[in-house]
């Protein structure tokens, strides 16, 4: 029986666009239902892939460990949401490509509406009176702290070797004094040249069976790479932000934190009209809403186009990476075969971690220089990294202390 799950799993990854599906395959609506409910009680990507393994693997059997297991594994290698990206994985595994738009949608619809929700009374008098400067700054220093955690953490597992740790390094560098488009995309390019031309194993051939479809949804991938790293005039930024957007998502690895220094050099800009208070204090809501770090997404396109703009928005960001993995996915074997796209990985991953340490920096420096917000940086960095105390947490106790503050003041 074991044997017969096992055949039965590993042909649904291998071939899952046939069209036929059997009497006992996870109908659609019953797929939107579980990940959607799934997703609106995960804090967290990870929290979203570990409630997916316990249904659909430990509850349901309908994929074995290891077959969810590659689906996790590729999600990390692929740009984007990492636990979004599982979702439309595991949709397509079970249902195909009609099951990976099912799962996506699923996965995305939770935030989507929570953060639209917050960006529509965060336009409201109360709230400006509310975030006021000096709990802004706080709000600045717990969400620098977490990062840093983040990337300390992210450094001890991929910054290895000391080809890691030059990129790494070099890559701080370059984004020190070149934070632009291009040079995020120039940083992961040379990070994975550097990472194939570095590897101990001869060259192989890396044979991929592409079809006429797939080169065409590469070359639209490679052109929205192209319209982010491109410096372009003001009105033609604007114009051009959702497909930047788009771009920008291709960029992303190692987790939604990653994402902050992109996601400033499109949206605080003159031209689009998002300040850096809007900016951190959508990362503050981040944690109060269910889904990846990423769910500020619909926060920003709410703020820049209404309605329109959070759901343009949510699409340019999660659509291509999903469309990605779900390429990726049919040559995942031949891939992690190739011991030199698996070193080339691995030296793109560890440039990644430069994203977090520049982001802290970019954070620091607008905070002014006094013992409250240093009192605060100590106590986050306990409840991050000794405590593990999960961030709503943090910011609501930061938060109480500092109207506490400030009513007696």
């Amino acid at each position: 029986m074991m044997h017969a799950m096992q055949t039965r799993t590993d042909e649904a990854i291998a071939a899952p666009d046939t069209g036929k599906f059997r009497d006992n395959d996870e109908p659609l609506l019953t797929l939107f239902r579980v990940v959607l409910t799934v997703s609106a009680v995960s804090w967290g990507g990870l929290a979203l892939m570990a409630q997916l393994e316990q249904h659909y693997v430990e509850r349901e059997a309908r994929l074995t460990q290891t077959a969810f297991s590659d689906l996790v594994a590729l999600a990390w290698m692929v740009p984007g949401p990492v636990g979004c990206n599982v979702a439309v994985q595991l949709g397509h595994a079970l249902r195909g490509r009609a099951g990976a738009w099912v799962a996506g949608v699923a996965s995305v619809l939770p935030f989507f509406a929570l953060m639209t929700v917050f960006a529509i009374f965060y336009r409201t008098p109360l709230v400006h009176a509310v975030a006021s400067r000096t709990l802004l700054d706080h709000f600045s220093v717990v969400l620098a702290m977490l990062i840093g955690v983040t990337w300390y953490r992210q450094t001890r597992a991929l910054v290895r070797g000391p080809l890691e740790w030059g990129v790494a390094l070099a890559a701080c560098a370059t984004l020190a004094l070149a934070a632009s488009a291009a040079a995020y995309v120039a940083i992961l390019l040379v990070a994975f040249a550097a990472g194939w031309l570095a590897s101990p194993v001869p060259s192989q051939r890396l044979e991929l069976r592409v079809t006429r479809r797939d080169v065409q949804l590469l070359a639209a991938l490679a052109a929205l790479i192209v319209v982010f790293a491109l410096p372009l005039p003001h009105p033609l930024d604007s114009a051009l932000l959702w497909p930047r957007l788009a771009g920008a998502g291709m960029t992303l690895f190692g987790g939604g934190f990653s994402a902050l220094p992109v996601l400033k050099t499109l949206f605080v800009t003159p031209a689009v009209g998002i300040t850096n208070d809007d900016f951190t204090l959508a990362f503050t809501l981040s944690p109060l809403s269910p889904g990846p770090l990423l769910n500020v997404v619909p926060f920003f396109g709410y703020l820049v186009d209404g309605w329109v703009g959070a759901l343009v928005a949510t699409l340019a960001l999660f659509v291509p990476s999903g469309c990605l993995v779900v390429l990726a996915r049919r040559h995942l074997h031949r891939m992690k075969a190739n011991p030199r796209f698996e070193h080339a990985m691995r030296v793109l991953r560890a440039a990644t971690t430069a994203f977090l340490a520049i982001a802290v920096w970019h954070i620091a420096r607008h905070v002014p220089l006094h013992p409250s917000y240093l009192l605060t940086a100590m106590f986050s960095a306990m409840c991050f990294g000794k405590l593990k105390l999960p961030a709503y947490a943090v910011y609501a106790t930061v938060g109480l202390a500092c109207g506490v503050w400030l009513l007696w003041a």
